[in-house]
Order: C-alpha cells, then sequence, then structure tokens
C-alpha cells in the first residue's frame, strides 16, 4: 500500500533532484542506476530530502509523502490471479487500469465517475530464480558414501510435501478515491473485471459483491461443500418431518 504513493512522490520529484555521481556529473532519481556512485546514493534519506526542501517544484511531492506519514494511502481493493498459461504480459500493464475503469457492473450501484486514473494495478510476479522451473533440478548434490561423486536427487527421493509449481503471478489493485462511496463501487468493479478476466475470485468477493459472483461458474461454493451442505439439509429434514 506504501508502494505506489511512494512511486507517484519520487516520480513528481524525480527532475527536480540531482544526485552526483563520478566525475562530478549530475543524475536523477530515475538516472541515477547508470553510475553506481549515484546509485549507492539512493537510501531512505531521499524521502527526508524531498519532505525537506524548500523547492516549490517538489511541493506536490510533499504533499504525496506527508499522506503518507498520515496513513492516508491509496486504497486496497484486492487479490486476484490469471489462469496458469495466460499470464498478463509486461507489454499489458499499462492497459489495465483502463480496462478495471471500464469493467462497470451491469447490476445498478452508485455513478461515482470512477476513471482509469483512479485505478492502479500492481502485477507481481514471483519463482524460484528459474521462472517455472525447479531450480533444483539444476543441483547436483554430494553424499558421505563418496565425497567426490556428485548425484541428482529426484523430489520423489526426498519428500511429498515439496511444491509441485515453481512460479506465480499476483494482481493487486488498488483505488486512489479514498471516500467510502467510491471504494465500495470500486470493488465491485475489480470482482466485475475478475469475472470477465476469468481471474481467480478475490478472497471477499463474496462480501463486497454477493450480486456479481455467482454470475461466474465455478466462483460458487465448490461440489464438497455442496455435496455437505445437501446431506446436511437432508438429515435435518428427516429429523424435523
Amino acid at each position: 500500500m506504501f508502494q505506489p504513493r511512494i512511486t507517484d512522490a519520487f516520480l513528481k520529484a524525480d527532475k527536480y533532484i540531482k544526485i552526483k555521481g563520478s566525475k562530478g556529473k549530475e543524475y536523477h532519481l530515475s538516472t541515477a542506476i547508470e553510475d553506481m556512485n549515484a546509485y549507492t546514493k539512493l537510501t531512505d534519506d531521499i524521502f527526508l530530502t524531498i519532505l525537506r526542501s524548500d523547492l516549490p517544484e517538489l511541493h506536490e511531492a510533499q504533499e504525496i509523502l506527508r499522506k503518507i506519514e498520515r496513513r492516508d494511502l491509496y486504497k486496497y481493493l484486492g487479490e486476484t490471479q490469471p489462469p496458469e498459461g495466460n499470464e498478463i504480459q509486461k507489454e499489458q500493464y499499462d492497459l489495465l487500469p483502463a480496462e478495471v475503469a471500464a469493467s462497470k457492473p451491469e447490476t445498478e450501484i452508485q455513478d461515482v465517475g470512477l476513471k482509469a486514473e483512479d485505478f492502479i494495478v500492481d502485477v507481481i510476479n514471483m519463482d524460484y530464480g528459474m521462472k517455472k522451473k525447479n531450480p533444483i533440478n539444476n543441483v547436483r548434490f554430494y553424499c558421505k558414501s563418496d565425497i567426490t561423486k556428485a548425484v541428482k536427487i529426484t523430489k520423489e527421493q526426498v519428500s511429498k510435501f515439496l511444491p509441485e509449481k515453481f512460479a506465480e503471478q499476483l494482481i493487486r489493485v488498488y483505488c486512489k478515491k479514498t471516500d467510502r462511496e467510491s471504494i465500495s463501487v470500486a470493488r465491485k468493479y475489480f470482482v466485475q473485471w475478475c469475472l470477465v478476466k476469468n481471474f481467480s475470485k478475490p478472497q471477499d468477493g463474496d462480501v463486497v459483491a454477493p450480486e456479481l459472483t455467482p454470475m461466474k461458474e465455478g466462483w460458487s461454493q465448490d461440489k464438497s461443500d455442496k455435496c455437505q451442505h445437501s446431506k446436511e439439509y437432508s438429515r435435518v429434514s428427516k429429523t424435523l418431518f
């Protein structure tokens, strides 16, 4: 929740913050990575440097950082995941806020004027260092019986509790508007977007948009729950009648 705010503040301050690197050359926040001397100066002090600056050009960035200090953050709408094999590609990232803003539910909701710029979509890719591959498959092990010979060990030789998947993509959505009405509506937009994109159901989807989740096959209770509820209903019915 902090990262989107800090990112916005640094973008506002970028061209006004100068960092001296090798041979006296000056860099900005976004270009300091080009010089290791300048890059190593990008510490937490940058936060305070912006806040304490007298430059009028940094006023907007300072306001954002003060909101962080007050915990006035962008509101978290929820998290979802795409189906395996249909992960969002990097070139699609910039289009996602507009997609969410266009996902107005067909059910009756209050019009609060949500736009693409009101949403932040954070795509997080996590893996074990080799995308979808198991890195242990490329590791050789030594045993005490012969410390000169390296051997490969399969997961079946270790444990049945080892993971089957080695990469996943998480999608987290935030709203820049913070009033209660906008957040309530924005959560429904998010659930509708997940429904249309065939993403996983948000954890609180049944709570924030109970009128939407039944529309998606597979988002209702799973078969085991349905079967259990059916058995309980049957047992209660026999007891009563």
